[in-house]
C-alpha cells in the first residue's frame, strides 16, 4: 500500500512532462462537449427529390380540397352568383344551405322553367340566436348573400353598435348585435326604406333584412309595406315548388299586390322552413319571405291568398 507521504513522488513519476497549457485546456473542453458534429454536404440530387415530393404532396392536398377547382365541387359553386347591381339570372339551388355564398348575390330569374328547390338566404343560428342587429326596436337578420355589398348602396347611418352580446333579447336598449362589433356603424340600405340594414363585418359589408324576433314583429300600426317597402323595382321572383316569374313587369305587379293586400296574422317568423319567396330587385339585392299555405312571413306572418293565385297565373303565362 502506498502512503500519502509518497503521493508527490507518484504524481511526478506518472504525470511527468505533462504541462497544463492552452492546448491541453482546449482538448479537455472538446472532450467534455462530445464529438464534433459532422458537416452536412449539399446534394443537388437530394434537394430536387425533396422539392418534387413536396410539390406532389401539395397538389394532392389541393385536389382533395372541396373549395379548389381540382377537387370536389364546393357548395357555393352550386349557386350562380352576381355582384350587386348586375342582371339576375336563374341558377340551380343548393339544398344544404351554405352559411355564406362566395362573392356576389344569389340570382333569380332569367329562365322559364319551374323550380322545386328550396333556397334560404337567412343566415343560420349561432350560439342559439341567428346573426342579427337590433336598432330602434326593429330587428334585422343577416343574409348569406351578398357577402360584400357595393358601398354605393349605403344609405344614412343609423348609429353605432352600443353593445355586442350573444343574448340580444336580454339587452336593455340601444343598438345591439351578436355579430357586429361594438362601435361599428349600422347603415340603412338605399332604396329599401327600412326593410334592410347593413354593417361591416371583418371588413366586408353585410346585409340584414327586417324580421320578427322574440315575439316582436311590427311596431305600432305598421303594415307589410312598412317592413318590406322598397323603392327599388322587382325584376324577378322565385317561389318554391311553383316557379320563376322572370318578367320584370309581372314581378313588380306581384310585389305591389303583396304590399297592398296582405293582412297581418301574427308575430311569428313562419313555421314552414321548406318554401320561400325570393324577390330580386333592380339594385342587385334579394329579399326573402318564408311561405306557408297562403301566407308569407319575415317580420310577422301575413295572409294573402290572392297573391298565390296571381303568381301561379304569371308563371303559366311566361
Amino acid at each position: 500500500m502506498n502512503r500519502l507521504t509518497d503521493l508527490p513522488e507518484i504524481t511526478q513519476r506518472r504525470m511527468g512532462g505533462l504541462t497544463a497549457d492552452a492546448r491541453l485546456k482546449a482538448k479537455i473542453l472538446r472532450a467534455a462537449d462530445g464529438p464534433a458534429p459532422r458537416r452536412a454536404h449539399f446534394s443537388p440530387a437530394l434537394a430536387i427529390t425533396v422539392a418534387a415530393a413536396l410539390c406532389i404532396g401539395l397538389l394532392a392536398i389541393l385536389a382533395l380540397s372541396p373549395t379548389h377547382p381540382l377537387g370536389t365541387q364546393s357548395k357555393s359553386a352550386l349557386l350562380d352568383s352576381r355582384s350587386a347591381g348586375s342582371t339576375a339570372e336563374l341558377s340551380s339551388a343548393a339544398t344544404d344551405q351554405p352559411q355564406d355564398v362566395a362573392a356576389g348575390s344569389i340570382s333569380v330569374g332569367g329562365a322559364t322553367e319551374s323550380t322545386g328547390d328550396y333556397r334560404n338566404l337567412f343566415a343560420s343560428e349561432r350560439s342559439g340566436n341567428y346573426p342579427l342587429i337590433m336598432a330602434g326596436n326593429a330587428v334585422y337578420r343577416m343574409l348569406i348573400s351578398p357577402t360584400d355589398m357595393d358601398d354605393s348602396l349605403l344609405g344614412s347611418a343609423l348609429g353605432e353598435v352600443t353593445e355586442y352580446t350573444l343574448e340580444p333579447a336580454l339587452s336593455d336598449g340601444g343598438i345591439i348585435s351578436n355579430i357586429v362589433s361594438a362601435g361599428e356603424t349600422i347603415y340603412a340600405v338605399r332604396d329599401m326604406n327600412g326593410a334592410m340594414a347593413a354593417a361591416y363585418i371583418n371588413g366586408r359589408l353585410r346585409v340584414f333584412q327586417r324580421v320578427s324576433f322574440a315575439g316582436a314583429a311590427v311596431l305600432g300600426g305598421e303594415t307589410l309595406r312598412n317592413t318590406l317597402s322598397v323603392t327599388a323595382q322587382a325584376t324577378a321572383m322565385e317561389l318554391t315548388g311553383v316557379g320563376i316569374v322572370a318578367n320584370p313587369v309581372s314581378a313588380q305587379n306581384l310585389l305591389q299586390m303583396l304590399l297592398t293586400d296582405a293582412e297581418y296574422e301574427n308575430s311569428s317568423f313562419g313555421t314552414d322552413d321548406t318554401r320561400s319567396l325570393l324577390i330580386a330587385l333592380d339594385n342587385g339585392l334579394i329579399v326573402q319571405l318564408m311561405v306557408g299555405a297562403d301566407t308569407v312571413s319575415a317580420c310577422g306572418t301575413w295572409s294573402c291568398p290572392d297573391f298565390f293565385a296571381e303568381y301561379a297565373a304569371a308563371v303559366a303565362s311566361e
